[in-house]
C-alpha cells in the first residue's frame, strides 16, 4: 500500500476530529499511524498542523512530557509557523513549563492576556510573589476589565503580605502599606497608623483606610468634610476614597473628592529581551495610564447617577476612549450615555463593543438584559438568559428577568416554575430581587385565581418595605386588582382608600375605586371627584382602558357603552370569566336580559373552570324567565352536581330555600308529578314549613292525589293551624275529609 502526503493530511484531519469529540483512544491509534509516515510531509504548514495535534495529544495524559512538548514548540518556531496560541497552550502547564518559555513568549507577545495570566500562576506556584504582582498589575493596566486577574492579584498580595509579616527581617513600611491597602488588611493598617517611617500622606492613607472599614459611610462623609479634604493626599488615596463612596452609591461625594490625575507618562516600547521587558512592565504599571482611565470612569458615573450632566458624561467617554480606545469599562460608560437619552440601539452597540474588548460575558449579558427590558424585547431576554445559564449558574437577577418575560408572554405555568426555583433555592436578602420575585409570583397567582397563595406572597413581599412607602403602596395597588376580581368589593375599598389617602393609588385604579363606591354603596372620600366623561379614554386600545371606560359608563348609566367596553375588556382579559360576569351584571342593571344571558352563557362556555354556582343560578333564572324549563333544569342540575357543598350546606335554607324551591317549580312546569312530589315533600320536611309551600302542595294533591284522604287531611290540618286567613271552603273540605276518614276507618 502506497501512502501519500495527502493520506497523512487526511489522518491529521481525523485526529483533529477525534480530539474535538474527546475520543482519545481513537486519537492515539491515528497518531501512531501519522508518526510512521510523517516524513512524507514536505510543507511547513503541514508539519505545523501535525505538531499542533500532537501537542494537544500529549496534553490528554496526566503525566505531561514537557521536554517533548517543548521540542515541538521549538519545531514550530524553527519552521516559522509558531502562533500565540501555541505558547498559550504550552504555558498553561505552569507547574512543568520552564521560565525560558514564558520569557520568549512575552517578548514575542507582550500584550497576550492568556500568557500573562499563566505566567502569574507559575510565579504564584513558585512563591515569587513580587514578580507575580508586577505581572498582574501590568496585565490589569492593559486589560482593566479582567476580573479574574484582579482576584488573583488580591490572593497573591495577601500571600506576600503574610510572608513579609512572618519574616524575621525588618519589613519595608511602604511595601507593607501598599499590600495592606490593596488587600484591606485592617490589622496591618492599624499597626502602620503610628509608623514613624511613613511620610504624612502615607500615614493619612493608613488612617483613612482603617476608618473606611470601621465607620459607617455617613461617618466617613463627615470626616471628609471636617478633616480629610484639608490634608495632603495622593492621587491613589483620592481614588481609593472615590471607589469607597461609589460602592455606597454616594455619587455626590464622588463629585467632591475626585481630581484629575493629569496626563499619564507612558514608557516607550523599547525592549529586545525579557529583562528589558520587565523594566517596561514596571514603568507601564507606574505610568498612571489606568488611573487616568479610572478617573474618567468614576467621574462619568457621577455625572450619570448624580448630576445628570450629559455634557460631562460625554466628555468623560470621549477623553477616556481617546486615552484607551479599547477599555471595555469606558464602553460601558458610553452605553450609559446612550441609555440616558433612550437611544437603545446605540446602547446595545456600545455594550457589544465593550464585550469585544474584554468585558466579562456575565456582565455583558446582564447589561443586555436591562436594554431588552427597556425596549420590552421579551424573547430577547429569554435568549440572553439561556446564553447566560449555559455559562454561569442561575442568579436571582437572571431568574427574575426570565420569569417576567414568561409572564409577558402569558406562559404562566413556566413562569411559576422559575419563580419557585428562585424563591426556594436562593438566599433572599433585603437588597435583592426577592421582593420583585414575590410580586411577580403574585401576578401569576392572580392569573391562576389562586388568591390564597396571592396574599401569602403579598405578606412576604411587604416585609421588605416600610408601611406607606411607594413599593408598599404599589403592592397594595396589585391587591386592589386582585380583590376586584375576587368580588370582595368591601375589602377592595379598604385597600383603595388607604392608597388614595397616601396619594399612591395608581391613576388607572381610580375608575375602579369610583365604581366600587357606586356599586356597593361604600363611602366615597370627599376629595374624590365624581365620575364624569372626563374620566373616559377617547380611543381605548388596552384592556385597562376598555375596563375603566366600561366602569365609568356604568356609573353614568350609559349602559350600552358600558356593556360594549366591558365586553371588549373581557375579550382581552386574563380573567375572562370575571369580566364576562361583570358584563352580565351591567346588563341586568339595565334590564337587558338577552345581553345578560349571552354573557353568562359565554362565561360558562369559554371559561368553565372559572364558573361558580352564581353563574349557573343566574343562567337558570334567565332560562326560567324565558320560559325554557328544560334548559333551566339542565343548568340547575349542573350547578347542584358541580357545587354540592354550596347546594346542600351553604345555600340559604330559610323558608324560601331558593335551590329546592327552584327544583320544585321546574318539576311543576315540566309536569313531572313524581319530581314535584319529591321536592315538595323535601320542602315540607322541616319543623315549620312555609304556608305558601303548604298551599302549593295542597294544589298538587287536589290535582294528582285527590283520593288520598290522609294526605289531604294532613295538609289541611297543618294549614288550619298555621294560616290565620284559612278559607271557609278549605275549612269545609277539612271537615268533610275528617268525616270520611272516621266513617271509613274508625266506625
Amino acid at each position: 500500500m502506497i501512502i501519500s502526503s495527502n493520506d497523512i493530511l487526511s489522518y491529521i484531519e481525523r485526529a483533529e476530529a477525534h480530539y474535538k469529540n474527546n475520543q482519545y483512544q481513537a486519537l492515539k491509534s491515528v497518531i501512531d499511524d501519522i508518526q510512521e509516515y510523517v516524513t512524507l510531509l514536505s510543507e511547513p504548514e503541514d508539519f505545523a498542523r501535525y505538531y499542533r495535534i500532537y501537542m494537544l495529544y500529549l496534553g490528554v495524559y496526566e503525566e505531561m512530557n514537557m521536554p517533548v512538548l517543548k521540542s515541538y514548540l521549538k519545531g514550530l518556531i524553527d519552521y516559522g509557523q509558531v502562533q500565540a496560541s501555541d505558547f498559550e497552550y504550552v504555558c498553561s502547564f505552569y507547574e512543568e513549563c520552564e521560565q525560558s518559555v514564558y520569557e520568549d513568549a512575552l517578548v514575542r507577545y507582550p500584550y497576550n492576556d492568556t500568557i500573562l495570566l499563566h505566567y502569574a500562576f507559575k510565579l504564584q506556584n513558585d512563591k515569587r510573589y513580587q514578580d507575580a504582582i508586577l505581572v498582574l498589575k501590568y496585565l490589569l493596566e492593559c486589560y482593566p476589565a479582567l476580573t479574574e486577574a484582579r482576584f488573583l492579584l488580591w490572593d497573591i498580595q495577601s500571600a506576600q503580605l503574610e510572608h513579609i509579616c512572618d519574616s524575621d527581617e525588618e519589613a519595608d513600611c511602604n511595601e507593607l502599606l501598599d499590600l495592606a491597602s490593596a488587600t484591606h488588611n485592617k490589622s496591618v493598617l492599624k499597626g502602620l497608623q503610628l509608623d514613624e517611617r511613613l511620610d504624612l500622606p502615607s500615614q493619612t492613607l493608613a488612617n483613612m483606610h482603617v476608618a473606611m472599614w470601621e465607620n459607617k459611610s455617613i461617618d466617613n462623609k463627615a470626616l471628609w468634610n471636617s478633616e480629610w479634604k484639608h490634608l495632603e493626599i495622593t492621587d491613589r488615596t483620592r481614588m481609593l476614597l472615590v471607589d469607597y463612596f461609589q460602592s455606597f452609591m454616594r455619587y455626590d461625594m464622588v463629585a467632591q473628592i475626585i481630581k484629575d490625575p493629569g496626563e499619564p507618562q507612558l514608557p516607550e516600547e523599547d525592549y529586545s529581551n525579557f529583562e528589558e521587558f520587565k523594566i517596561y512592565m514596571q514603568d507601564f504599571a507606574n505610568s498612571g495610564w489606568q488611573l487616568a482611565q479610572h478617573y474618567y470612569l468614576r467621574y462619568g458615573d457621577s455625572a450619570y447617577y448624580h448630576t445628570k450632566d450629559r455634557n460631562v458624561l460625554n466628555q468623560c467617554v470621549q477623553q477616556g476612549l481617546t486615552l484607551n480606545p479599547k477599555n471595555p469599562n469606558l464602553f460601558v460608560l458610553k452605553a450609559r450615555a446612550f441609555f440616558f437619552v433612550k437611544n437603545y440601539q446605540q446602547t446595545g452597540e456600545a455594550y457589544h463593543e465593550a464585550f469585544r474588548n474584554g468585558l466579562r460575558m456575565s456582565e455583558y449579558l446582564f447589561y443586555l438584559l436591562e436594554v431588552n427590558s427597556r425596549i420590552e424585547s421579551w424573547q430577547g431576554i429569554l435568549d440572553i438568559v439561556e446564553q447566560f445559564h449555559r455559562r454561569q449558574p442561575a442568579t436571582l437577577k437572571t431568574l427574575f428577568f426570565k420569569a417576567r418575560a414568561l409572564v409577558k408572554f402569558s406562559r404562566f405555568d413556566e413562569a411559576l416554575v422559575v419563580l419557585n426555583e428562585a424563591l426556594e433555592d436562593f438566599p433572599l436578602p433585603s437588597h435583592s430581587y426577592a421582593p420583585w420575585l414575590y410580586n411577580l409570583r403574585m401576578v401569576v397567582h392572580m392569573n391562576n385565581q389562586n388568591y390564597t397563595a396571592f396574599f401569602e406572597d403579598m405578606q412576604s413581599e411587604i416585609n421588605y418595605y416600610k408601611i406607606g412607602d411607594p413599593d408598599y403602596c404599589s403592592t397594595m395597588n396589585l391587591c386592589v386588582e386582585a380583590l376586584l376580581e375576587m368580588n370582595d368589593y368591601k375589602e377592595c375599598h379598604k385597600y383603595a382608600i388607604y392608597n388614595h389617602e397616601q396619594g399612591q393609588l395608581a391613576p388607572e385604579l381610580y375608575p375602579v375605586f369610583k365604581w366600587i363606591c357606586y356599586y356597593d354603596y361604600l363611602p366615597k372620600p370627599d376629595d374624590l371627584a365624581p365620575a364624569s366623561e372626563d374620566d373616559l379614554v377617547k380611543n381605548p386600545t388596552t384592556f385597562i382602558e376598555f375596563r375603566n371606560n366600561g366602569l365609568i359608563h356604568w356609573i353614568l348609566n350609559n349602559f350600552d357603552a358600558a356593556i360594549g367596553n366591558l365586553s371588549q375588556a373581557a375579550h382581552m382579559a386574563e380573567n375572562k370569566a370575571f369580566y364576562l360576569k361583570m358584563v352580565a351584571s351591567c346588563a341586568e342593571d339595565s334590564f337587558n336580559n338577552a345581553e345578560a344571558l349571552s354573557a353568562y352563557k359565554t362565561a360558562k362556555d369559554q371559561a368553565p373552570e372559572a364558573s361558580d354556582y352564581k353563574t349557573f343560578f343566574k343562567l337558570y333564572n334567565f332560562y326560567n324567565e324565558e320560559n325554557e324549563p328544560k334548559k333551566a333544569l339542565e343548568t340547575l342540575q349542573h350547578s347542584i352536581q358541580s357545587y354540592p357543598d354550596y347546594t346542600f350546606f351553604d345555600f340559604p335554607r330559610d323558608e324560601f330555600n331558593m335551590m329546592l324551591r327552584s327544583r320544585k317549580l321546574l318539576a311543576q312546569q315540566l309536569e313531572d308529578v313524581d319530581g314535584f312530589t319529591k321536592y315538595s315533600a323535601m320542602f315540607l320536611s322541616k319543623d315549620q314549613p312555609s304556608v305558601q309551600a303548604l298551599y302549593d302542595h295542597l294544589t298538587h294533591i287536589k290535582t294528582h292525589f285527590a283520593s288520598d284522604d290522609f294526605l289531604l287531611h294532613n295538609i289541611l290540618e297543618e294549614l288550619s293551624q298555621r294560616d290565620e286567613d284559612f278559607e271557609e271552603a278549605d275549612s269545609e273540605m277539612l271537615k268533610a275529609v275528617k268525616t270520611k276518614i272516621r266513617a271509613n276507618y274508625f266506625a
